[in-house]
């Protein structure tokens, strides 16, 4: 099974998709990263609810924010302006390159990943058919 770095739109509709998402998790296929971190603490609700999400998603396999991914978000930013198509939150960029160079397939449920995989190539999979947990 490969690794995967799932976005934040892939831990949002996990429930929706509870099965194939138990599954990732049992299998240590779900990686994460400081970009998807930082959005999901965001919505913890007090110091107990951040201290109990926080220590779960450090139990995850974790890619480092270097200067590769730095990189590689900034290229795929400019392949999309070419196209007009540039205008994406930047996480989304961020999430795309870490999970690029380091070989790990994008898990999402957020149609701008479309638009990125069209200029880097790389394997990206929705959590669930596109709109069918909505």
């Amino acid at each position: 099974m490969p690794l995967y770095l799932a976005d934040t739109s892939a831990w949002h509709w996990s429930a929706r998709a509870a099965a194939r998402w138990a599954d990732l998790l049992s299998e240590g296929a779900v990686a994460t990263a400081a970009p998807v971190k930082l959005e999901l603490l965001y919505s913890a609700r007090g110091k107990r609810d951040y201290a109990e999400l926080s220590s779960e998603l450090n139990r995850l396999p974790y890619f480092e924010l270097d200067e590769r991914a730095s990189q590689a978000a900034l290229s795929a930013q400019t392949a999309l302006v070419a196209r007009g198509a540039h205008r994406l939150p930047a996480v989304d960029f961020l999430v795309a390159a870490l999970a690029e160079v380091n070989d790990a397939v994008v898990l999402h449920y957020d149609r701008h990943f479309d638009a990125i995989r069209r200029v880097t190539g790389q394997p990206m999979e929705w959590l669930a058919r596109r709109g069918s947990l909505d």
